[in-house]
């Protein structure tokens, strides 16, 4: 199996020296076409797999076991979300290489993630010879980001971001809760539920509470 290239995908350049390195990586994905899919281009790029992982629990087993250079990372995963995956992955070994390949395009997604430690973070459709070089960048020390997720990266960054109690706030709004159920809910008064929602709004640039539920969907903050 072959992944799609992405329209506008942007060639990765390696020196000699990463590309002669035998480089082992760890697949993690619950999806057997993407693991085979992978294991595929990887066997003609001369990248030794350590391990196919179908979910969390498994990817720290064998990472353990086997200490691959990389790890090649789900976001969604049956038994817990790949951050998680890869906060426990560093907690292992703080020098762990981890690169994020997801379809998940949110910019709180990839902000999450590298705020965690990734070292990379590619969407599904990358180019086989564009993953393999990434990786080998990674392997040599680099970051791996494409175009897209480099740009919503710095989008991120660059914006004012919500608080935990204001995610709190913001999922509470989504489930349709009132201001008065909200305070009750998190045990404050109503006043400062409306301060709250009052930042939410000047922070997501919405007109209205429907609004930044639904900027905040888009964005990653709050899960469908």
């Amino acid at each position: 199996m072959k992944l799609p290239k992405e329209r506008g995908e942007q060639r990765v350049t390696v020196g000699e020296a990463e590309q002669q390195s035998v480089l082992k990586v760890l697949i993690v994905d619950d999806h057997p076409m993407v693991r085979e899919g992978l294991a595929g281009i990887f066997s003609r790029h001369g990248i030794h797999i350590t391990g196919l992982a179908v979910n969390g629990q498994q990817a720290l087993e064998m990472f353990a076991s086997e200490r691959p250079d990389i790890v090649l990372l789900d976001l969604r995963l049956p038994d817990q979300s790949g951050i998680e995956v890869l906060r426990k992955l560093r907690g292992i070994d703080p020098q762990a290489r981890v690169v994020m390949l997801t379809s998940a395009q949110g910019e709180a997604s990839i902000y999450q993630a590298i705020q965690a430690g990734a070292s990379g973070y590619l969407l599904k459709g990358v180019e086989g010879a564009a993953l393999a070089a990434h990786l080998r960048h990674v392997a040599a020390g680099g970051r791996a980001l494409q175009p897209e997720t480099a740009e919503k990266l710095a989008n991120s960054v660059a914006e004012r971001r919500l608080s935990d109690r204001e995610i709190e706030v913001l999922n509470l709004i989504s489930q349709g809760r009132s201001n008065k159920e909200a305070a009750q809910m998190l045990f404050v008064t109503e006043d400062t539920i409306k301060m709250h929602v009052k930042s939410i709004l000047h922070k997501l640039k919405a007109q209205d509470r429907t609004q930044a539920v639904v900027i905040a969907i888009q964005r990653g903050l709050l899960a469908l």
